[in-house]
């Protein structure tokens, strides 16, 4: 994992229980340590996502909740 991705990642594991609060069941997109958009499918997530930003500096995450 890059490292731009390995800090999307982490700031996503950090903020985990807030992100399923705020958004359950969606596909978030997380850019510069924070979520910029959310989106209830992944092609839509990805679409905004590489119109937008340079690829390999965003993730795209369904939050779900821990089980």
């Amino acid at each position: 994992m890059g490292e731009l991705l390995n800090k999307q990642h982490k700031f996503y594991q950090h903020n985990e229980q807030e992100l399923i609060e705020q958004y359950k069941g969606q596909f978030i997109v997380i850019h510069d340590e924070k979520v910029v958009e959310s989106f209830g499918s992944e092609r839509d997530a990805y679409i905004y996502s590489v119109q937008h930003f340079p690829m390999g500096t965003f993730l795209i995450r369904e939050v779900l909740a821990k089980t």
